[in-house]
């Protein structure tokens, strides 16, 4: 499996389309922690595991995947 990096998290969600903001208002993050991981913060064992949820679930409605 490749690494993770939070470029990685970036490019996901840019390709996605969705804003910083409306991850966090979902995952019910403070508004910037977001912003703190894509420019590099190691995001705790949960966040990585809520966004990653996030964005996967994003991608399989996207591609009609289940």
């Amino acid at each position: 499996m490749p690494e993770i990096t939070h470029n990685t998290y970036k490019a996901l969600r840019d390709a996605l389309g969705v804003s910083q903001r409306a991850v966090e208002r979902e995952l019910g993050w403070k508004t910037g922690r977001l912003s703190v991981i894509e420019r590099g913060l190691v995001p705790t064992d949960e966040e990585r595991r809520q966004l990653l949820s996030f964005l996967n679930r994003r991608i399989t409605e996207e591609t009609g995947n289940q």
